[in-house]
């Protein structure tokens, strides 16, 4: 899984892991994503536990999680498929997946993030007219590495 910001989460049960730190032998430490919480896992460079330390000092995050996964699936979708309505993605994906535990305020987060994740991609309205140019010159080039 990815998190809000792009990186590499590892999920195992209902806990999501971050990356913490590399260890002697190649072994990578990752902790879990509440930073009062002690629990962590160890990974060799296959990604597989080495060790674990699974002792949570918090409870599942079931919700939450659900609504990243979901949410982090559409702003993919919604960043390859830039002229598609948000609304007739997210429509697909609620016919499809098992989404009970959203909420109508955790659909208009994952607009939002949709939104935000299209205008990262795209370049800003020019002001003049080199602007322009140079705008569409660095649209050409994202719509040719796009295919």
């Amino acid at each position: 899984m990815f998190s809000e910001k792009q990186r590499d989460l590892f999920v195992i049960g209902l806990y999501k892991f971050r990356f913490h730190k590399y260890l002697k032998n190649n072994l990578e430490r990752w902790c879990c994503c509440k930073k009062t919480c002690t629990a962590y896992i160890h990974l060799n460079s296959d990604n597989k536990v080495i060790q674990t330390v699974l002792d949570h000092r918090h409870d599942e995050v079931n919700e939450i999680l659900n609504r990243q996964f979901v949410s982090n699936k559409l702003k993919r979708k919604a960043i390859d498929d830039i002229c598609e309505k948000p609304s007739k993605i997210i429509n697909r994906e609620l016919l499809t997946r098992d989404v009970d535990t959203l909420t109508t305020y955790d659909l208009q987060l994952i607009r939002k993030n949709m939104h935000y994740a299209r205008s990262s991609i795209l370049p800003k309205l020019p002001k003049n007219l080199e602007e322009l140019h140079t705008s569409i010159r660095q649209y050409e080039r994202f719509l040719i590495n796009q295919s």
